[in-house]
C-alpha cells in the first residue's frame, strides 16, 4: 500500500490537447518523469484510467478528476490560472489510524490520476493541492520517487495556490463516505475549496489547521482533538493559540510587502484536557499579491530523535575513515511502550551519516552511542539526549561518556 506508479495515460491522455503547453525544455523531462513513474515503486499508487474500449479487468481503484475540483478556477494558459496539481489520499479505516498514502506526482491540470493500490472496503479522504506552474517545473521535496506532498519550485519550496478537501468538511454524513470497492474505479467527489489566490496587493498566508487532521476528527464529531496551536518557526510572526477544532475560519497572516520566502510552522493539537496529543509541521511560500494556503503533514501521535555525531567526533579530535567508521546508536523505551520492545537500535550508521530514530512517543530519550573505527574496535561511547515531541523531529544533543 502506498507505491505509485503514473500511468503514461496520466501524462500524455487523449485529451492533451486541451492542456496547457509547457515550455519546451519541459516535454524531455515529462518524458522522462512518465518513464520513471511506470519503474519507481516509492511513488503514490497513481495510474492512469484505462480507456473505456480496453478489454482489461478494471482494477481496484480511486480516481481524482479535476471537474470534481477546479469549480470556477481556469484550468489554461491564461495568467491567474491552475495549471497542475498533486493529489493526496488517507486510508481513514487503516488499522491502527488513519495512514496517509505517498502522494501524485504533479499532474496536469486536465488530466486524471487514479490510486490502484487502495484497499476494499477501506474509506478515504483527498486532498488535492493545486499550483499556477507546469507540472514539468515541480519537483517533490526529496526527489521524483518521494512521494511526498510538498513541491519545489527550482529547488525552493513553493506553496499551492489552491486547495481543495474531498469529501469536504461540510459535507453531509451521508456524503462523506468514499469507499473503495473491488472491481470499481470509483471516481472521487464533493470536493471543496479549502483556500484561493488572493487579490493583487500585498501577501498574506491562510493556514486551516483542519487540513492536517487525515483521519482524525474534532472533539465535537467525537474525535480526540479539541484545539490548535499554531507556532510559526524562524520568522517574527507570532504564534496563535486555542484555535477551536474545527476552526472557524483559517489563521491568516498578513505579511504586507514582505519579500517572497518560505515560512514555517509547528501544529500542535490539543485534548480536551489541554494536552498536546499530536504534532504536524506546515509551510508556505508567500508571494506579492498572493494569499498562499499552508501546506500541512497530516498529525501525528508520534515523533523522531535525530542524532548527528558531528561536532562530537570534532570536539573529540577524530575524523570520519582514519579514526571512525561506523557508529551504531540504542535507544531505551520507557517500560509499556506499545511495540512490547526494551530498546530500539540503529545502525551500523556511517560516520558522518545522521541516524533517525521514528515512531517514538512523547517523552525524553537518552541514546547509548557507540562509534567504531575501521578495524570494527570502539573508539568511543556517547549519550545523546533529546525530547520528542508528537509530529516533530528533535535533534539530540551529545557528550562523550
Amino acid at each position: 500500500m502506498g507505491r505509485a506508479r503514473a500511468g503514461f495515460g496520466t501524462l500524455f491522455g487523449a485529451d492533451r490537447g486541451r492542456w496547457p503547453t509547457p515550455p519546451a525544455r519541459s516535454v524531455f523531462r515529462a518524458l522522462a518523469l512518465a518513464a520513471l513513474a511506470l519503474a519507481a515503486p516509492a511513488l503514490a499508487a497513481c495510474e492512469s484510467e484505462a480507456d473505456d474500449d480496453s478489454d482489461e479487468q478494471i482494477q481496484t481503484s480511486l480516481t481524482i478528476d479535476p471537474l470534481a475540483f477546479l469549480g470556477d478556477v481556469r484550468c489554461s494558459n491564461e495568467p491567474g490560472a491552475i495549471r497542475s496539481y498533486v493529489a493526496t489520499l488517507t486510508d481513514v479505516s487503516a488499522k491502527g489510524g488513519p495512514v496517509t498514502l505517498a502522494s501524485s506526482p504533479p499532474i496536469p491540470c486536465s488530466s486524471r490520476v487514479s490510486f490502484t493500490f487502495v484497499v476494499e472496503g477501506h474509506e478515504y479522504t483527498a486532498r488535492i493541492d493545486g499550483y499556477a506552474q507546469f507540472a514539468e517545473e515541480l519537483e517533490p521535496l526529496g526527489d521524483e520517487t518521494s512521494g511526498s506532498r510538498h513541491m519545489l519550485l527550482d529547488g525552493a519550496p513553493v506553496a499551492p495556490r489552491w486547495t481543495w478537501a474531498c469529501p469536504g468538511p461540510d459535507a453531509a454524513e451521508d456524503d462523506k463516505e468514499l469507499v473503495a470497492r473491488e472491481g470499481v474505479n470509483v471516481v472521487v467527489e464533493g470536493c471543496v475549496p479549502l483556500a484561493g489566490a488572493g487579490e493583487p496587493g500585498g501577501a498574506a498566508i491562510a493556514l486551516d489547521p483542519s487540513t492536517a487532521l487525515g483521519g482524525l476528527r474534532c472533539a465535537a464529531d467525537g474525535g480526540p482533538v479539541a484545539s490548535f496551536d499554531v507556532l510559526p518557526e524562524g520568522s517574527a510572526l507570532s504564534p496563535v493559540l486555542g484555535v477551536a477544532c474545527p476552526p472557524a475560519a483559517p489563521v491568516v497572516y498578513d505579511l504586507g510587502a514582505a519579500p517572497e520566502r518560505a515560512y514555517f510552522f509547528r501544529l500542535e493539537a490539543r485534548d480536551a484536557a489541554g494536552n498536546v496529543a499530536f504534532g504536524s509541521r506546515c509551510f508556505a511560500a508567500a508571494g506579492a499579491g498572493l494569499t498562499a494556503a499552508a501546506t500541512c503533514d497530516p498529525l501525528s501521535a508520534t515523533g523522531a530523535l535525530e542524532i548527528d555525531l558531528g561536532a562530537l567526533l570534532a570536539e573529540q579530535g577524530l575524523a570520519c575513515g582514519a579514526a571512525a567508521s561506523t557508529y551504531i546508536a540504542t535507544v531505551p523505551l520507557p517500560s509499556g511502550d506499545p511495540s512490547g520492545r526494551e530498546a530500539r537500535t540503529v545502525g551500523p550508521v556511517p560516520c558522518g551519516g545522521r541516524a533517525l530514530v521514528s515512531s517514538l512517543g512523547p517523552g525524553a530519550y537518552a541514546a547509548e552511542v557507540e562509534v567504531l573505527g575501521p578495524d570494527g574496535a570502539p573508539v568511543l561511547s556517547a549519550t545523546c539526549s533529546g525530547d520528542v515531541r508528537p509530529g516533530a523531529t528533535t535533534r539530540a544533543g551529545c557528550v562523550a561518556r
